[in-house]
């Protein structure tokens, strides 16, 4: 059944919110299922937190929990490519972790671990080998590194449309500038979803609504654990210092992370106090809001010692774009994912922790499968959306756990 003949009244699933998370959900539903599928999206595919991702694809993670779904997504981009037939331009340049202090040391060695455990390609280098490979790094400030030659970074926003088509294509339809006023739920059970053009009765329910997750979910008496947070990076003009094939560099040492981006340097920096918001406070639009550190200045300034360890140029480096967005974190850093216990039918893909695009696919396949009544084929039990018990994802005390997950992140 193609897209047109799907009643606007009827469905078996909705997904509520047309970022990645939500197109990789309708793509492998599409992919698997007989269902109707819509997916709703007041306003573009991809507008908010999705086309503002660094999109690192690293694979390995010391949250192990995270790296099949993440395994996932390099499988849909070969898969998408194929069915679209068109190159998604996935940029394998690999990722180079480098460590200055002990600890680092010790967190870099227990990652390596986990990578070659799970049959991943390591590579440790000396110092001089590491700046072969990234010239614009200062040898003295490396103690370790080691070098993932299979990870890669991709633009979120094509990977994000090529979901979205390859979709649409196998019948799933994608109503932008629809927004979602609350749902139908009597006995506790999702029934429907109540939109600005009218209702859609459905039999499951995806909140994949990123920062606005929780205005659409407490109505329901659902308290999902995470809340908005700022994340920001910035991309210089371009320099013959950085070439644009190195590899995505990890240095946790300067809470910071880099890739080549239009022939400059993209990199991003992590607050020693995240900020959050409330999400009650959130515009409509998110290009409404102001995320505050105009231009990202102050947090650049509380950065740069750090940073300019290992990148001894950052002082001549001429900044061409400054980008923030809101991503959604939870306290331990993990996604939340699945079925919520006080309401039936109602799927929670939200919390990605800086991991929406890497593991997209994994996410998408997994809430597909609940979706059709199958067991997911990955382990959600790290994820579930109950796992911190009855939360109130208002509170600035709960906020204030989900920003010290961002500050304390070492990982890509």
């Amino acid at each position: 059944m193609n897209a047109a003949s799907i009643p606007f009244d009827r469905a078996d699933l909705v997904i509520i919110g047309g970022g990645i998370l939500g197109c990789a959900i309708a793509w492998h539903y599409a992919r698997w299922g007989t269902g109707r599928a819509i997916l709703l999206e007041r306003d573009t595919l991809a507008f908010a937190a999705t086309s503002r991702a660094a999109a690192l694809l690293t694979r390995a993670r010391a949250k192990t929990a995270l790296m099949p779904l993440i395994a996932q997504t390099y499988a849909d981009v070969a898969a998408l490519e194929t069915e679209l037939e068109e190159p998604l331009d996935l940029q394998r340049v690999g990722s180079l972790h480098v460590a200055a202090s002990e600890p680092r040391q010790q967190e870099l060695r227990e990652l390596i671990t986990v990578a070659e455990a799970t049959g991943l390609q390591v590579e440790w280098l000396t110092a001089d080998e590491a700046v072969r490979r990234v010239p614009w790094l200062n040898p003295e400030a490396i103690a370790a590194a080691a070098f993932m030659p299979d990870d890669a970074f991709i633009d979120p926003y094509r990977l994000t449309m090529a979901y979205a088509r390859a979709a649409k294509q196998r019948g799933v339809k994608l109503l932008q500038g629809t927004a979602v006023h609350g749902f139908r739920c009597p006995d506790n059970r999702v029934t429907g979803v109540i939109t600005d053009q009218g209702i859609i009765y459905s039999r499951y329910v995806v909140d994949a609504a990123g920062a606005w997750a929780n205005l659409l979910a407490m109505p329901l008496g659902v308290g999902l654990p995470m809340a908005p947070v700022r994340s920001q990076y910035w991309i210089t003009t371009p320099d013959p210092l950085f070439p644009p094939d190195h590899p995505i560099v990890i240095l946790p040492d300067a809470r910071a992370y880099s890739r080549p981006e239009l022939g400059g340097l993209l990199f991003g920096l992590r607050e020693r106090q995240s900020v959050s918001f409330d999400p009650r406070r959130l515009p409509d639009e998110s290009s409404e809001f102001a995320l505050g550190d105009e231009d990202g200045w102050s947090s650049l300034m509380e950065g740069a010692p750090a940073l300019r360890r290992f990148l001894p140029m950052l002082d001549r480096l001429e900044i061409a774009h400054h980008i923030a967005g809101l991503s959604t974190y939870t306290p331990d850093g993990l996604f939340v994912l699945g079925p919520v216990p006080e309401t039936r039918g109602f799927l929670a893909a939200t919390g990605c922790s800086g991991a929406g695009i890497a593991a997209a696919g994994g996410v998408g396949a997994s809430i597909a499968a609940l979706a059709m009544g199958k067991t997911p084929p990955f382990d959600l039990t790290p994820f579930r959306p109950d796992r911190f018990g009855s939360v109130d994802p208002f509170d600035p005390k709960f906020r204030q756990r989900c920003e010290w997950a961002r500050s304390n992140k070492v990982s890509g």
